[in-house]
């Protein structure tokens, strides 16, 4: 590639202006790498929050991708249950008082930040369940 720029701006010690432009076209043509990994097409999912198989709801759920994707908010309804839509794969998650709240439920007050060890798995056509500790 050097010796074909080099030839490109030397042609019997004078500048040659057309491989000059040939060599910037290509240039400009190869760009500075491949196309951006592309995510699979997104899944839609129903979870459920619980302590002890009794429902926690009233908040956020925060679901922080481990891989690819983007970070979700997700109300969780009074019942536990919640939907939505992202990309499958594995997520950190912790929860945040909704919207007019001042705090989370007693439940899972403690889970207030992303933890790496803290994590829930979505999967297309599987219910996302989190089991508080």
């Amino acid at each position: 590639m050097t010796e074909m720029l080099c030839q490109a701006f030397r042609s019997k010690g004078k500048l040659n202006m057309r491989n000059c432009v040939f060599v910037l076209g290509l240039l400009l043509m190869s760009g500075c790498g491949g196309a951006p990994p592309q995510l699979a097409g997104p899944v839609t999912v129903d979870g459920k929050v619980s302590k002890g198989g009794k429902p926690v709801g009233g908040m956020v759920i925060n679901l922080q991708p481990l891989e690819e994707g983007y970070e979700k908010k997700i109300e969780v309804k009074p019942d536990g249950s919640f939907t939505v839509e992202t990309h499958a794969g594995k997520y950190a998650y912790y929860f945040t008082p909704k919207s007019g709240a001042s705090k989370v439920p007693a439940e899972c007050a403690s889970l207030g930040e992303a933890n790496l060890e803290r994590t829930v798995t979505v999967a297309a056509g599987q219910e996302l369940v989190v089991d508080l500790p």
